[in-house]
């Protein structure tokens, strides 16, 4: 599996209704400094935290067509990316903390 693969199997695991475009995925990659046709190594922190970028960019065009409703949703993709950290051994605190209070104060973005 290659990184790009990689990515976009895990936004997808973390919020089900997410499937961003290749151009999307790579640009992700770069800025963390990932190879997107390079070979995935498992539970590479930098592919999850590339993940949560683009999910917390997601998040907040939740009023846009194609996001989420975060009053709907806001509890699921919490405890997904809870789930992912816990699961790629990542301090939840320190990898998600400005995630959350995103999520909590999105209604208030627009």
């Amino acid at each position: 599996m290659k990184n790009i693969e990689a990515l976009r199997t895990l936004c997808n695991a973390i919020a089900n209704t997410f499937y961003p475009d290749t151009a999307t995925l790579e640009f992700a990659l770069f800025n963390q400094s990932v190879d997107a046709q390079a070979e995935a190594a498992p539970k590479d922190p930098e592919i999850f935290r590339a993940a949560v970028g683009l999910i917390k960019g997601y998040v907040e065009s939740s009023r846009s067509e194609g996001g989420i409703s975060t009053s709907v949703m806001q509890d699921a993709v919490e405890k997904s990316l809870v789930h992912w950290c816990n699961f790629y051994g990542l301090d939840v605190a320190d990898e998600l903390s400005d995630f959350v209070r995103v999520i909590d104060d999105g209604s208030n973005m627009w």
